[in-house]
């Protein structure tokens, strides 16, 4: 998994959401905008952020937009993508694409926009979501460390199973809030968005990454709750 040789100590955040994520129930399924993840990611010492919302892009062309006053600072294009065997994060593409596709579809047409699929917290178990599990191996990286999974074995689970396919690994916070942004991610040598693609594909990347705290995911459920509650009033 690691390979310091490699690595320039520039870290990037592979998996993180904004208030341009939609949710069935919550309405909006973060917090914080795109700009407020941005700034907390600088803060936080991060060279780069993917901003991967729900079914599009929109987040993370304005995160895109609003980073330019950072010289230094990459933000990667992308979005979570439903398809009919789970959640693909798609990194590099700047078109929304569509729900409900069959898995091999769905790469097919990220692809198409010089994006890289990635199987996107594996064998995590959601009540109402579907993960790709195996079908794991037709993406291209597998997200071995996910911060924001309530069960370790998950993470270590798509580790293992990354390291024997030995498909390329990424790693994200999964953060719906600013506080938690760059909480996980990989550490390459890059310096645009194209150089942090192809350090993954290339395996030219060290995962980092520590767990979200509990109380942080608490915090985020009451907040979500109280803002879907007032909407309702």
């Amino acid at each position: 998994m690691k390979n310091k040789n490699y690595c320039q100590e520039r870290k990037f955040d592979l998996h993180s959401h904004t208030i341009y994520s939609k949710h069935w129930f919550w309405g909006m399924d973060a917090l914080d905008t795109p700009q407020d993840m941005v700034k907390a990611a600088i803060k936080k010492g991060l060279g780069g952020l993917a901003i991967t919302d729900h079914q599009t892009v929109k987040g993370s062309l304005a995160a895109k937009k609003f980073a330019k006053k950072y010289a230094d600072f990459v933000v990667i294009t992308g979005s979570e993508i439903r398809t009919l065997s789970g959640d693909v994060v798609a990194l590099g593409i700047k078109e929304d694409l569509p729900d409900d596709l069959a898995l091999e579809e769905t790469i097919e047409k990220v692809h198409n926009q010089g994006g890289i699929a990635v199987a996107a917290h594996p064998f995590a178990e959601f009540l109402v979501r579907k993960c790709v599990g195996y079908e794991a191996r037709k993406l291209d990286a597998i997200e071995v460390f996910n911060a924001g999974s309530c069960k370790g074995f998950h993470n270590r689970k798509a580790l293992k199973y990354a390291e024997k396919l030995k498909k390329p690994e990424t790693a994200g916070s999964d953060a719906h809030c600013a506080r938690d942004a760059g909480r996980a991610g990989v550490i390459c040598d890059a310096r645009a968005q194209d150089d942090v693609l192809e350090s993954i594909m290339k395996k030219r990347c060290e995962i980092f990454g520590s767990y979200t705290p509990y109380i942080d995911l608490a915090y985020l459920s009451v907040r979500k709750f109280s803002r879907s509650l007032k909407n309702r009033i």
